[in-house]
């Protein structure tokens, strides 16, 4: 696999990464003008830009751009006794210096849609332009082709499917299946898998909430962080039509996403 292929893969599973390209090299060095290497956000490592001293500070630099998120570029000095104005030194003895070019890859946030009804089929619309990953679920065989290019995965048992399948960290889900016990069964799940989840937005009236609730925390042998529980789903916005709900949803995730929301559980 060849790591245009890695950052594809990457991008299926929702993981950032940094690409450092050696785009300038004078002297003697470890590698040539063009040598990648990519960096994971879990310090994962693919390709190599010469490897020794060099590639270590550059892993080490790399993990930092995941709190900027800011490309950069970087000149280092592959020889301790050579002075270049604005270089990084490297105990390095090869010679010459080599310019570092630090590119974020960051990815489409990850939403997973339990529920292809009217609503689910709206919300699709408001967030696909916004930039999401999409994934639609739903267990009704007629609803597989209902939310235009988006997919509807049909899935038999959505227990098992989430027993089987990890939702990437900081991912966004949506449960708005037809069933209130279909609802409880995938928000039990959800947490007793412990995800790193960014958002969890339930359908449900405040009845249903304080039973879910109630019921949650007495199922559930650890303390689930309630904190990411959007319940009632949707900023109150007025409205009660699939297109008017859904744009209230979206507007809500956009809050998350920026940190402008304070609510959760209504």
């Amino acid at each position: 696999m060849n790591i245009y292929e890695k950052i594809l893969e990457l991008n299926d599973n929702g993981v950032p990464g940094v690409l450092v390209t050696v785009i300038e090299k004078e002297g003697h060095g470890p590698q040539v003008s063009g040598a990648k290497m990519l960096v994971t956000q879990n310090k994962k490592y693919f390709g190599t830009i010469g490897g020794g001293e060099l590639e270590f500070i550059a892993r080490k630099e790399a993990e930092k751009i995941f709190d900027t998120c800011k490309n950069m570029h970087k000149k280092y000095i592959l020889n301790e006794n050579d002075k270049v104005v604005n270089a990084v030194k490297t105990n390095m003895v090869c010679g010459g210096a080599i310019t570092l070019f630090y590119e974020f890859i960051g990815f489409a946030p990850k939403v997973f849609i339990f529920g292809a009804g009217h609503i689910g089929q709206a919300l699709v619309q408001y967030l696909k332009p916004l930039g999401y990953n999409l994934t639609l679920f739903d267990s009704r065989e007629e609803y597989q082709n209902t939310a235009g290019d988006v997919p509807v995965h049909i899935i038999d048992d959505y227990d098992k499917y989430l027993s089987e399948n990890d939702l990437p960290d900081d991912s966004y889900v949506m449960i708005m299946t037809h069933s209130h016990q279909i609802d409880y069964a995938v928000l039990k799940k959800i947490y007793e898998s412990q995800h790193n989840l960014k958002y969890i937005g339930l359908i449900a009236s405040k009845r249903k909430v304080k039973l879910m609730m109630e019921k949650l925390q007495e199922d559930l042998s650890n303390t689930p962080n309630l904190g990411i529980l959007y319940t009632p789903i949707g900023l109150s916005i007025g409205g009660t039509t699939p297109h008017e709900i859904a744009l209230s949803i979206a507007a809500e995730v956009q809050s998350v996403k920026y940190d402008k929301n304070i609510r959760t559980i209504k």
